[in-house]
């Protein structure tokens, strides 16, 4: 068995549907072939260097899988058919590699653009050391409330 792994770079506007829909069609075509996929991973919505289809965001997706050694010129030119033909409306990019087996199955990524951060606005502040300026901005709620009773 040979492992390789792919890497896409898809319209920022890629649906849950589109996503589903090659990750399906990425199973069947390695199924027929005796092949698996290892991970099927969405990293996010990255900012571009340069636009790409004038574009200057995309989504990322790393495939990784395995195919039998005498089928591996078959798979690569059929997935490489999918990409130019099927779905190149889709995928603006992608890039096949043959990996070692034994290669660590994590990447250090810097954190997309579409994910969420968590605490909101309040960590956000206290992380940049920002908290004069929450205070400075805040006003004062009862203050207001008690005046607009008062009329």
């Amino acid at each position: 068995m040979f492992r390789y792994e792919t890497l896409m770079l898809t319209h920022p506007q890629l649906t849950t549907d589109e996503l589903s829909a090659i990750e399906k069609h990425f199973d069947k075509m390695l199924s027929d072939v005796s092949g698996k996929v290892i991970s099927f991973d969405r990293w996010g919505k990255y900012r571009l260097s340069y636009p790409v289809q004038k574009n200057d965001y995309g989504i990322y997706i790393l495939v990784r899988f395995d195919v039998p050694g005498e089928m591996s010129t078959k798979i690569m030119k059929e997935i490489d058919s999918f990409f130019k033909i099927k779905v190149h409306d889709i995928v603006m990019r992608f890039v096949i590699k043959k990996i070692d087996p034994s290669s660590p199955s994590t990447y250090l990524r810097p954190d997309p653009v579409d994910s969420v951060r968590s605490g909101g606005v309040d960590s956000f502040i206290k992380e940049h050391k920002m908290e004069t300026f929450l205070s400075d901005a805040k006003p004062d709620v009862e203050d207001d409330f008690q005046d607009s009773n008062e009329n």
